[in-house]
């Protein structure tokens, strides 16, 4: 009997599982290649994964995790970093809160688990098990794909041989940062779902294979996997924005029947998201729900009062673990522990004025009944006036401030000061940068310039894609104009602030006629394009930055101008937007390559620019590390 006989007589025999597996790769996963794509993305977050701290802020949040672990809202103890006044800490009432209290709560049972399985086994090697079972987990799921039961038994001994260099290689690793490897893993995993919403939101607007070739670009050629494990709240976001479009999607489908329900279910879901993720990061989350409403509510179908309430109630809903900690922390409800110190986004002076008792009695008395309704409206417009206050900064200094504009986005190279503000050397890399592939967004230019206007009432009802295309472009350039006015910031790496603009970015690339054709012609050529590009042109990068670079500033500077010299040619191909014969040959190489490059980058970043101390999660990455000495 073989392996897939096997299973075959298994899922006859409990067809009450097989249904509950259906169901769960439905609700999660959308089909087995969504879970494949999953169990891919861990795989690949797992190899990059270094347990140690590579931002300040991460102190803040392992220290709000510990606090809250042993039943404290407040920091009472630094049990990491040098104190309590870290990064991202706010002091209120004489105690010190964390932020980004949405994805502490969530890592909390992880605390609790990581803790049980320290007290079994030793937690490398608990880690390092977990990541051999979601391999093999992979392995098995691919195996559904091929003729043969090859790929399953040779795969199955690779990862018990994998399983067992590592633990060979194993030392021991620190028990006492249980609560750090706790956020880790809770923002992989979120990270995880990234690819995964996208595979499936691509999968119905396109095909399935676009959809998953669109997760290659994503996981490869964006720093998603630089940021995956690190306990900040840009991998949470980029999943936020995808699921809201993939939700949004949903509640434009053909209605029908049980459809309809559905239509409004995932309409409401949309903005649940939006309230669940102020519990994260209220700025962002209130940003995230003007481009919503804005593209929702114009072209939704129905908009009925009682539609309206029941999408106000929803999203009342999830905001409430967010008013309860705002409460709990300050006594208001709309004012999040990041505002607490009169900082940070949508920061400022937050005070209400203290002109209220003046201007007249007899105005004052006849308004006196109106008082608490005028406060609660008052307390919910500020908010809003600070979010268009935001916007219209980062308009004027898109306007006024074209250097800093251009460094943010085009090259960093040329900024101004060799030195960052630590008086170390300069790592901070451009959008454009850190993803060269987004400069085919240029490809929008010539659909634009072939678009019509309606000519009729019917022609101006948006499609369940165009509905999301408008919802990403609105996003899109809401977070440039957030950010724009405080870019280029130091300890960027990547761009992280932009983070959303990378997801936004491949779905607006792979819209684009060009690249879609593309890809779904030469799939071929651009998958074993991009593994050429890791596999030949790491290697000759590796001999490259070792003979002639000196230092971690020029290493980045390399790395920045393979990126741009990879994306010009890219660029002058998207302008063209033609996909036909040859140049649809082309534009595969051209999008492999700028998709390698970025590869290359994230994993010379993970092994030598910032191994963090050799804090590697797997012992095979670790040794690697330290048999390659670059400069």
């Amino acid at each position: 009997m073989t392996a897939t006989e096997f299973v075959g007589r298994l899922r006859q025999r409990t067809p009450a599982l097989a249904n509950t597996r259906e169901t769960a790769y439905a609700v999660l996963f959308g089909d087995r290649l969504g879970l494949t794509v999953f169990l891919a993305t861990v795989v690949l977050f797992g190899l990059v994964w270094r347990t140690a701290f590579l931002i300040n802020d991460s102190y803040t949040l392992a220290n709000g995790l510990y606090s809250l672990s042993n039943g404290q809202l407040a920091m009472t103890e630094a049990a990491y970093g040098p104190g309590l006044e870290t990064p991202g800490a706010n002091r209120y009432g004489g105690q010190w809160y964390a932020r980004n209290y949405g994805v502490i709560v969530l890592s909390l049972p992880l605390v609790f688990a990581l803790d049980l399985l320290s007290a079994v086994v030793e937690l490398r090697i608990a880690l390092v098990a977990l990541w051999s079972l979601a391999l093999l987990a992979l392995v098995v799921q691919c195996s559904y794909y091929t003729d043969g039961d090859w790929i399953l038994y040779s795969g199955t001994v690779a990862v018990l041989g994998l399983f067992g260099l590592n633990v060979a290689l194993a030392q021991p690793l620190d028990a006492g940062r249980t609560h750090l490897y706790a956020l880790q893993l809770t923002h992989l995993l979120i990270a995880a779902f990234t690819p995964v919403v996208l595979y499936r939101l691509l999968s119905r607007i396109q095909t399935r294979r676009v959809g998953i070739l669109s997760t290659v670009v994503l996981t490869a050629g964006t720093p998603l996997a630089f940021w995956a494990a690190v306990p900040k709240r840009h991998a949470v976001t980029g999943t936020v924005v995808v699921c809201i479009a993939y939700c949004l999607y949903r509640s434009r489908k053909p209605a029908d029947g049980a459809v309809i329900a559905q239509r409004q279910t995932f309409r409401a879901l949309s903005y649940a998201l939006v309230g669940l993720y102020a519990w994260v990061h209220a700025p962002e989350a209130l940003l995230l729900c003007v481009s919503l409403a804005l593209v929702d509510i114009p072209t939704a179908p129905d908009n009925s009062p009682r539609t309206l309430v029941r999408i106000g109630v929803v999203f009342g809903l999830s905001l409430l673990p967010f008013i309860i900690t705002n409460i709990a922390i300050s006594g208001s409800p709309v004012k999040p522990p990041r505002l607490l110190s009169g900082g940070g986004s949508l920061g400022g002076n937050t005070a209400s004025g203290g002109g209220s008792n003046g201007g007249g009695g007899g105005s004052g008395g006849l308004r006196t009944p109106l008082a608490p309704l005028l406060g609660v409206i008052e307390s919910g417009m500020r908010p809003l006036l600070l979010l268009g206050s935001e916007l219209v900064s980062g308009f004027k200094a898109l306007q006024q401030q074209p250097d800093d504009v251009y460094h943010a986005f085009m090259r960093s190279g040329s900024a101004s000061g060799a030195l960052d503000i630590g008086g170390e050397e300069s790592v901070n890399l451009s959008l454009l940068e850190s993803a060269p592939v987004l400069v085919a967004m240029l490809g929008a230019l010539p659909v634009v310039g072939r678009l019509r206007l309606p000519s009729s009432m019917a022609d101006r009802t948006l499609s369940a894609d165009r509905v999301v295309d408008a919802f990403t472009i609105t996003a899109f350039a809401g977070v440039v104009l957030l950010y724009a006015s405080r870019l280029p910031l130091h300890a960027q790496v990547t761009a992280r602030y932009l983070f959303p603009l990378y997801p936004l970015g491949v779905y607006l690339l792979v819209r684009l006629p060009a690249v879609r054709q593309t890809l779904a012609d030469h799939w071929h050529m651009f998958l074993w394009t991009v593994a050429g590009t890791v596999l030949i042109g790491g290697q000759v990068t590796v001999v490259f930055v070792a003979l002639t670079v000196n230092g971690i500033g020029e290493a980045f500077q390399l790395h920045a101008l393979l990126a741009l010299g990879a994306a010009v040619p890219l660029g002058i191909w998207a302008l063209s937007g033609r996909s036909r014969g040859r140049f649809g040959q082309v534009g595969a190489v051209l999008l492999s390559a700028t998709t390698g490059v970025a590869a290359v980058f994230l994993l010379l970043t993970t092994v030598e620019y910032y191994a963090l101390g050799d804090a590697h999660l797997l012992p095979m990455v670790r040794a690697l590390g330290e048999l390659l000495t670059l400069y």
